[in-house]
C-alpha cells in the first residue's frame, strides 16, 4: 500500500484562484498601456529627475514610462523578502503562499474597554493594542491600531512607534508623516536592536506608504519610500481605492489602475536603488453607491485581493492586502460573519501580509476584544488552508479493521494519536451543549474575548528594550519637535 501512494503529496495547500494566467497576461498589458499611453503625474522631485534620466517623456510633473522600462525593473525587484522581529529573529520571509496576519494603522475611535462607549483614541490605545497583539498567538505583524490623538499632531507618528516597540516585539509595519520623520522613526528603531547596522542587517520595520489614486505619486509617499530604501527597510507602496469613486467602478478596470499604481512605484523604487525591497498590492474596495461608504466586508472586496494577490506572484513579488476589517459598526454577528469569509479567502489566496484585521465601522474604530476574537477566525483559517494529510496511518485502515463493523473509534489509540491535531480547537468560540453551557454561566464568545484581553494587558509581559533605547526614543522625539518649532 505504501508503493501505491508513494507518488502523492501527503498535504497539500488549498489554493483559491479567480482568474487565469491569461486573464493575467491581459491586467498586465493592459497597465503597460496605461502607463505608456495615460500617465502618471509625480510631485516628488528626485523621483521625476530618476524617471527623466532613464529615459522617460516628462512633461512638467506629467511622466509617461514605457513597457520596458516597466519589465526591466520588475527583473531588479526582489522577489523574496525576509522580515525579523525585535530580537533579530528571522519571522517572516515574505514569498509565495506565505500568509501573515496583523492589525492595520491609525483607527480615530476607539470602544473603550470599561465604559463600552466609542471615543477618541488615544496613544494609551496604541500600548494596549500593542500588548494584545503580542500575546496573541495568530497576529504576526503589528500596525498602530490607534492615532495617538493626544500626543503633539506634529510627531504623532512617532508617539505611535514609541508605543508598539515598547509593547510588542513582533514586526512592526508604521505610517509616517513625511520622510524627516521616517529618519527620526528610523533611528528610533536602531536604537532597539543595537545601532543601524543591525537594523540593515535584520529590519523589524516596514513603511506603509501610498500613491493617492488615480495615478498620483506625492512627494511625501514617495519621500518616506526613498528615506527607507537608503536603510535597507522594506516599503508597503499600495494604493488604497473605492472603486466607483478612484478607479472605474469595473473589478478589471480597477485592478488595472491599481496595478498602474504599483508598477510605477516599482519602478521610482528600482530606479532609485537596484533591489529595492518593495511590496505592492493595496486596498482594493469598492464604494457603496448609497452611502458612499468603503465596503470592506463586501465579496467584490476579497475577489479584487484574490486577483491582485494572483497579480503579484504572477511577478514574483511580495503583496499587501487586507481582511478580518468589517463594515459592522459593533462587534455583531455581520462583523463576525464579514471578519470570517475575508480572513479565509486571503488564506486560500495566499496573500502575503493582511492587514487591518480587526478593524470596525469601515476602518474608523477599533475594539480590543475583537482582534481576540479575530485571532481564533486566523487560526480556523490557517487550519483550512493546511489542506488534510493522506498518508497510510491517516487512511486509517488498518485501524477501520481493528474496530470493524459496529464498534467505535473514542478509545483506540489511533484517535488519541491524531485528534488533537486533526480536529481544530478554537479558544473562545462556544461548543458546549445548553445544560453545560449554562453551567458555565452562559459566558459567549465575545464574554470570553474581553476576560482575555483583560488578563493581558494585566499580566503579559513584552520582551525588553536593550538599556536605554527607551531614553533614546524620547530623545529623538524631542529632538524632532525641537526642528519642527525651529
Amino acid at each position: 500500500m505504501e508503493k501505491l501512494i508513494s507518488n502523492y503529496s501527503e498535504q497539500v495547500t488549498p489554493q483559491l484562484k479567480w482568474v487565469t494566467d491569461e486573464q493575467l497576461e491581459q491586467i498586465h498589458y493592459a497597465t503597460l498601456e496605461v502607463l505608456e499611453r495615460t500617465g502618471i503625474v509625480v510631485k516628488n522631485k528626485e523621483a521625476l529627475e530618476l524617471l527623466k534620466d532613464a529615459g522617460c517623456r516628462v512633461e512638467g510633473e506629467h511622466v509617461w514610462i514605457q513597457p520596458w522600462l516597466v519589465e526591466d525593473c520588475l527583473r531588479l525587484a526582489p522577489k523574496r523578502i525576509t522580515v525579523s522581529n525585535r530580537l533579530g529573529e528571522r519571522v517572516m520571509p515574505l514569498e509565495k503562499n506565505r500568509v501573515y496576519y496583523g492589525t492595520g494603522s491609525d483607527l480615530p475611535f476607539t470602544i473603550d474597554l470599561e465604559t463600552n462607549e466609542r471615543r477618541t483614541s488615544t496613544k494609551q490605545d496604541v500600548v494596549d493594542a500593542s500588548r494584545v497583539v503580542d500575546a496573541l498567538p495568530n497576529y504576526d505583524f503589528l500596525m498602530s491600531y490607534a492615532i495617538a490623538s493626544d500626543t503633539n499632531p506634529d510627531v504623532s507618528d512617532l508617539h505611535q512607534f514609541e508605543a508598539m516597540t515598547l509593547n510588542c516585539s513582533k514586526p512592526i509595519i508604521f505610517t509616517a508623516h513625511n520622510a524627516e520623520n521616517t529618519e527620526a522613526l528610523i533611528q528610533m528603531a536602531a536604537a532597539c536592536v543595537g545601532g543601524v547596522e543591525n537594523l540593515k542587517a535584520n529590519p523589524y520595520i516596514i513603511l506603509y506608504s501610498e500613491p493617492i489614486s488615480p495615478l498620483v505619486h506625492t512627494h511625501d509617499g514617495v519621500g518616506k519610500m526613498f528615506k527607507c530604501f537608503e536603510y535597507n527597510i522594506p516599503v508597503v507602496y499600495t494604493p488604497g481605492v473605492l472603486a466607483g469613486g478612484t478607479t472605474p467602478v469595473t473589478k478589471a478596470g480597477c485592478i488595472t489602475l491599481m496595478n498602474a499604481e504599483n508598477l510605477a512605484g516599482v519602478v521610482i523604487a528600482q530606479l532609485k536603488k537596484k533591489g529595492a525591497p518593495i511590496i505592492i498590492g493595496g486596498g482594493a474596495t469598492p464604494m457603496d453607491m448609497k452611502t458612499t461608504t468603503t465596503l470592506y466586508g463586501a465579496p467584490e472586496t476579497y475577489m479584487n485581493y484574490g486577483i491582485m494577490t494572483q497579480l503579484a506572484q504572477f511577478y514574483g513579488l511580495p503583496n499587501f492586502t487586507e481582511a478580518g476589517c468589517v463594515n459592522a459598526p459593533v462587534p455583531d454577528v455581520q462583523a463576525g460573519a464579514e471578519a470570517a469569509a475575508t480572513i479565509l479567502m486571503t488564506q486560500l489566496e495566499g496573500c502575503n501580509l493582511v492587514h487591518d484585521v480587526g478593524y470596525l465601522e469601515g476602518g474608523k474604530t477599533g475594539y480590543l476584544p475583537f482582534l481576540a476574537i479575530c485571532d481564533d477566525l486566523i487560526s480556523m483559517a490557517r487550519y483550512s488552508g493546511a489542506g488534510a494529510r493522506i498518508s497510510r496511518d491517516h487512511l486509517a485502515v488498518d485501524c477501520i479493521h481493528e474496530v470493524g463493523p459496529g464498534g467505535n473509534y473514542m478509545a483506540h489509540p489511533h484517535t488519541f494519536k491524531y485528534f488533537r491535531e486533526e480536529i481544530w480547537s478554537p479558544r473562545f468560540f462556544n461548543r458546549y451543549h445548553w445544560e453545560q453551557w449554562l453551567g458555565k454561566g452562559k459566558e459567549t464568545p465575545m464574554d470570553k474575548a474581553i476576560k482575555e484581553v483583560k488578563r493581558i494587558l494585566a499580566e503579559h509581559q513584552v520582551a525588553a528594550l536593550p538599556e536605554g533605547a527607551a531614553e533614546e526614543m524620547q530623545r529623538i522625539i524631542r529632538q524632532r519637535e525641537e526642528e519642527i518649532r525651529s
